[in-house]
């Protein structure tokens, strides 16, 4: 069992765990009133959310992810809204706030599970698309909060999305690497 930030959560086989990243995130985001979170894991995020009283919606391509994130959810006492899709495939409506811990290691692994953290040759193959449609469903004044690592060439991504401006909330060293989360809003 894990308790970060007053949220408890029950770590469950085959999801991502909480680790660093996960932490950093919690720790730069303002939760907007609607709140939505694409790739859930534990649900750790959108519990801590909607603790803070917004109204939140999270979705994950795992289904093991969605059985777990329910579960800490009902252990937390609070009401979100799951679906089971990849990205924003079953999202309807604008949001506040849309939060994202994206597979974001460059990697060329076959690993069972390594959807986790496997981020393509260039860490971008699930945020690209992600960026590319985020501003679809975020209100006026909306904001996006997600993370990369310096081991992306994180220039070449803001350069491809002239159409966000991106401001740097956070970083931290672990081990080998440094974890930055950027918010985003629409230009």
């Amino acid at each position: 069992m894990l308790n970060h930030k007053g949220v408890i959560i029950n770590r469950c086989k085959g999801v991502y765990e909480p680790a660093e990243d996960t932490f950093l995130l919690m720790d730069c985001l303002k939760c907007g009133e609607d709140v939505l979170e694409i790739g859930t894991g534990t649900g750790i995020i959108s519990i801590y959310c909607a603790m803070k009283g917004s109204r939140c919606t999270a979705t994950d391509i795992n289904k093991k992810a969605l059985e777990c994130a329910e579960k800490n959810s009902d252990l937390n006492g609070v009401k979100i809204e799951f679906h089971h899709g990849n990205l924003f495939q079953c999202i309807n409506g604008k949001y506040d706030t849309i939060i994202f811990n994206p597979p974001y290691l460059p990697t060329e692994d076959n690993i069972e599970e390594s959807e986790q953290w496997d981020g393509g040759s260039d860490g971008f193959k699930v945020i690209r698309p992600f960026l590319s449609t985020a501003h679809k469903f975020l209100k006026d004044n909306g904001e996006i909060y997600f993370v990369l690592s310096d081991l992306t060439d994180m220039d070449s991504l803001f350069a491809e999305f002239r159409n966000y401006n991106f401001n740097k909330l956070g970083e931290d060293t672990f081990e080998t690497e440094r974890i930055v989360v950027f918010s985003a809003r629409t230009a």
